[in-house]
């Protein structure tokens, strides 16, 4: 697993040299044993001109440098060579899990390709980003895209960089209440009557319109 579910504070999605996302990781109340969700997303660094953007769950808000934005359903949002935003209703989640609608959705465009879609929910965020390698490198959540798969371990990514962002590097105005290093666990630790039924649901749930069966690893990652 890339990024261990359980650990709560702002993280690095991607870092490079003109790119900055950071993510902030809190349990909700919906959690087991401490998991942790996405509860926001901070964008900044060279590429945003200074300016950044955070977007938070439905409990939160949308903000550009710090002023609300896309405050109603649908709206849309731009600032002129940067980002073009719209927040709309989507057809499809992220999760493909979530049955809950509307799935409110935001699309960004970005300078240097970048583009990023996120379904806001109660409480978290689901988060899709879209880019090509960055000169100089890139690192973070999301790996760092040298198209080498083995090398994006969570011990890996670690080992190269502190995946925790520093109060200097933050782009939240608000440093995080809930940072708790809770102890990461595996699907070895799920009893094996709740790993069955779990199983079985995510096995029915994922059948294809024709139906073929999910993959293993889907299979895997939903039943985790």
């Amino acid at each position: 697993s890339v990024v261990n579910i359980y650990g709560h504070g702002d993280y690095w999605i991607v870092r490079s040299r003109a790119i900055s996302i950071q993510g902030r990781y809190n349990a909700t109340e919906w959690g087991i044993d401490g998991q942790s969700a996405t509860r926001a997303i901070a964008i900044g660094g060279r590429f945003m001109r200074g300016h950044t953007l955070i977007i938070e769950a439905m409990d939160g808000q949308m903000t550009w440098d710090g002023d609300a934005i896309l405050q109603d359903f649908p709206s849309s949002f731009e600032a002129e060579g940067i980002i073009s935003a719209s927040y709309h209703e989507l057809e499809e989640p992220i999760d493909k899990i979530e049955t809950h609608r509307p799935i409110h959705g935001v699309d960004l465009d970005l300078p240097h390709g970048v583009r990023v879609t996120v379904n806001r929910w109660a409480k978290h965020l689901d988060v899709l980003i879209a880019m090509r390698p960055q000169r100089g490198g890139q690192d973070g959540h999301c790996g760092n895209l040298n198209f080498n798969a083995t090398d994006d371990t969570l011990e890996s990514i670690s080992a190269r960089m502190n995946l925790r962002v520093s109060a200097q590097d933050s782009l939240f105005p608000v440093d995080s209440l809930d940072t708790a290093e809770v102890t990461e666990k595996s699907i070895a630790d799920c009893a094996p009557e709740i790993r069955e039924k779990a199983q079985a649901e995510c096995e029915q749930k994922q059948v294809s319109g024709d139906g073929e069966a999910a993959s293993e690893s889907f299979i895997e990652a939903c039943v985790y």
